[in-house]
């Protein structure tokens, strides 16, 4: 029932949400720091409050008093109408949906969307430690990695991305259960 309610909840949502603004002008990408790097500057990162999962790649947060939609970096995960755009959506929610999260900030996107990877406190079976949102995303099949969007990153996590999509993809793991799931950018094309 919750599952139901979120999702109709984010459709009335995309519905009302502003259009594209075609005079904003999207920044370049800042350099990430490296794997060993940023798990130790991760505690020191803005803690945001998520308000609102929008869809799999899509959130807004409150930063101080403002809010602010951020799109997941470097990932990109099936949208709303597409074949496992919900169950990405209930997945980001079930993840990140009213926690604090910590966000590495990377840019601006076409949109005015800030562009980051988000870090969620994670305890599971007595193992405390920090998640990257958007590599869980990948792992548990809910999203494609986007390469011709990820080179602020240093190779290490490159790599890591594009290994973890690999694995996602040999186990069949979430929208790689289908034989040859479309990605959503030509899902786009051939919507429009």
């Amino acid at each position: 029932m919750f599952r139901e309610i979120a999702l109709l909840v984010v459709r009335v949502y995309r519905f009302f949400r502003k259009p594209k603004n075609e005079n904003y002008v999207a920044t370049e990408k800042s350099k990430a720091l490296n794997e060993r790097l940023i798990w130790e500057q991760i505690p020191k990162l803005p803690t945001v409050k998520v308000k609102w999962v929008i869809d799999g790649d899509t959130v807004i947060v409150i930063k101080g008093r403002k809010e602010i939609t951020i799109r997941l970096d470097s990932i990109d995960c099936p949208e709303d109408g597409q074949e496992w755009g919900d169950i990405a959506t209930y997945a980001l929610i079930k993840l990140i949906g009213g926690k604090n999260v910590k966000i590495e900030e990377h840019g601006y996107d076409d949109y005015g969307r800030v562009l980051a990877t988000i870090y969620i406190w994670s305890e599971y079976k007595k193992k405390k430690d920090w998640l990257n949102v958007n590599e869980r995303m990948v792992v548990l099949g809910h999203a494609w990695v986007m390469r011709m969007f990820y080179d602020h990153l240093p190779f290490d996590r490159q790599d890591k991305l594009n290994r973890l999509e690999g694995w996602a993809r040999s186990r069949r793991m979430g929208l790689w259960q289908k034989e040859d799931p479309t990605p959503p950018w030509f899902w786009r094309k051939n919507k429009d």
